[in-house]
């Protein structure tokens, strides 16, 4: 009924709308440029790239870039002879270690076609430094700054509000590094999961300064001078040779067309992004418009030709299906839909091989389970692909496949499980509230969300998460063809940098996802040089229903609250909102402990 009604309020207002907003892209046709007029792809990369297509617009096109089709766009412009050059707009980038390395990588590519990069950056903190350092020349505008530093991780401890509020977190773990329930019963890292953090923030940071140090020429050590006198002013930056160029984007132009031997260039925004000329008028554009609205402009017809299937796998890991890809951003992934997903490619002949591209902290350890089960019992070649982050959850759902990818800086690993329940009696008590109980037989109440486990309850939950920690050493001993005992050194709940990960033997090579896809063509024997077609999944979603998504596929949302929190804060209450949920669906869990974003 819901989404009856949204749908019917869409279509009046869309009819009411002037004729020129429904055909607004004829608007957007431009004078193709002189070939005496050289064009430089301009390209801008800002906020949090997503992984998964974005929404389909009522022209047929993406709604925005993923990172995949930003990193195509840069690689067609490698190709094209048209091309001169390539600006990058580096703004406000919320990415990981490996979305920022992929990016860094297809620039560097680019360069290596002779044609120049050129970076803009205005605030760069380290994320849109390290994307930057790949181009030719970083400039900088006179009111910027640089703001490269140091790493640090910091988080939330909600014991004490817990236990001003009379709730309690009776919560457990298996594994010493296991540290995703520390946030709720403790007030501060404990030594363990102290000792992991600076292990990964020691690599990520060595990252940062090889980085600064190839691109400058410079020691290690000198790189690491460079970022602890940080920040910088531009002119300042320009001094130590992190910033080549204090010029506002215009002068850019100018000083770009002064280098090439022309009077101008032509920055092309919209390169590599066609549009399709679409007549809203009249029934049959109304026609149009519904059919787009509901995505079917997004379906294309399926092709005889031999495909390589990629399927994101995205987000905290729940059972049902999944919620992610929306306009207001990532939700979650459901093994229902990602099952669904993997036995669609396997049924597809078309379909020879399989990308499993894993960006997720885990979650739930039953949903995990399912999908680990689904890429082993397929015959067809399966490759994972880590992103960002690929942890517990998401890395149970990587060891299943045949060969398994990661960037240097992804977070994997962390095999190990919690468990444990939020009981809210006390805080109960505080509003005058009482409850009363009837059981028949014993373990009735283990689960009652009002009181923490008895001994004998919390000894039944601690067997069922042992059981599962056993059966997660074992599978991954199983998929990476290692012993038990090796594995066993490896768990405990530890984090690896994608780097560490491969000397462990717990990744087969660090790389993209390309290839990843590559690697895939070659386990199939399909044709090595041919480019190979895509059948991506999930498939592009339509406006409307990407609107609709939230409304009906999440069980508690506050966009708004959140907006007034700062970003760190606002992801840590969101992170115990899914933790409660998900603890009260399910005992055990195989959930990172946190989230680390380049800061």
């Amino acid at each position: 009924m819901k989404r009856m009604f949204i749908m019917l309020v869409v279509s009046v207002v869309l009819l009411m709308a002037p004729r020129s907003v429904l055909c607004a892209d004829e608007k957007e046709k431009e004078t193709p440029a002189t070939p005496s007029v050289p064009i430089l792809v301009d390209l801008t990369l800002k906020g949090e790239i997503s992984e998964e297509p974005s929404p389909i617009g009522f022209d047929g096109a993406p709604l925005a870039d993923n990172l995949k089709s930003l990193i195509d766009r840069i690689a067609k412009a490698k190709a094209d002879k048209g091309v001169q050059g390539l600006v990058v707009r580096v703004r406000d980038l919320s990415v990981g270690w490996a979305k920022s390395n992929e990016l860094r990588r297809a620039i560097k590519d680019f360069r290596s076609s002779g044609k120049k990069a050129f970076a803009i950056l205005e605030q760069a903190q380290n994320a849109e430094y390290l994307v930057a350092t790949a181009a030719d020349e970083i400039v900088m505008p006179e009111g910027g700054s640089l703001l490269v530093k140091g790493l640090a991780a910091e988080f939330i401890f909600y014991r004490s509000l817990f236990d001003k509020l009379g709730v309690t977190a009776d919560m457990m773990q298996i594994g010493e590094y296991k540290a995703a329930n520390e946030p709720y019963t403790r007030t501060s890292m404990s030594p363990a999961f102290r000792e992991e953090m600076t292990a990964l923030l020691t690599d990520s940071y060595a990252m940062l300064t090889e980085a600064i140090a190839e691109r400058q020429g410079i020691a290690v050590d000198d790189a690491k001078t460079l970022i602890d006198s940080g920040p910088y002013t531009p002119s300042a930056a320009k001094a130590a040779g992190l910033v080549n160029r204090i010029a506002y984007p215009d002068q850019l132009e100018t000083e770009i067309a002064k280098g090439l031997g022309v009077a101008s260039v032509k920055l092309d925004s919209k390169y590599a992004k066609k549009k399709e000329k679409v007549d809203m008028s009249g029934f049959a554009g109304f026609m149009r418009m519904m059919q787009a609205m509901a995505g079917e402009t997004a379906k294309k017809p399926v092709s005889d030709k031999p495909k390589v299937a990629v399927i994101y796998a995205s987000g905290l890991i729940m059972p049902g299906k999944s919620s992610s890809g929306s306009l207001f951003g990532d939700g979650v992934m459901g093994s229902e839909t990602i099952v669904k997903q993997l036995r669609e490619a396997d049924d597809d002949k078309t379909v020879k091989a399989i990308v499993l591209r894993v960006n997720s902290p885990g979650g739930s350890a039953l949903a995990s389970d399912l999908i680990w089960r689904e890429t082993v019992r397929i015959e067809k070649p399966i490759v994972a692909s880590m992103s960002d982050v690929a942890a517990s959850g998401g890395y149970y759902i990587s060891v299943g496949c045949g060969k398994v990818f990661a960037e240097p800086g992804t977070l994997t690993g962390s095999i190990g499980v919690i468990g444990g329940k939020i009981a809210l009696g006390g805080l109960l008590d505080k509003f005058g509230l009482t409850t009363d109980t009837v059981t028949v037989g014993k373990h009735g109440t283990i689960f009652s969300p009002y009181k923490p486990f008895s001994d004998d309850e919390k000894a039944a939950v601690r067997r069922l998460m042992e059981e599962t920690y056993k059966q997660f050493v074992r599978k991954t001993a199983k998929g990476r063809k290692l012993e038990v005992a090796q594995v066993e050194k490896l768990a405990g709940g530890r984090v690896y940098t994608g780097r560490q990960a491969k000397q462990k033997g717990l990744i087969d090579e660090l790389g993209t996802l390309g290839d990843a896809i590559a690697a895939a063509k070659e386990m199939a024997g399909m044709d090595s040089e041919a480019e190979a077609e895509l059948l991506i999944l999930p498939k592009p979603k339509g406006v409307l229903e990407s609107l609709l998504d939230p409304l009906e596929d999440r069980d508690v949302d506050s966009p708004a609250f959140r907006m007034l929190l700062p970003r760190q804060v606002s992801a840590s209450v969101s992170r115990l909102q899914l933790m409660t949920q998900l603890l009260a669906r399910e005992p055990v869990l195989a959930v990172l402990p946190f989230e680390v974003q380049i800061h």
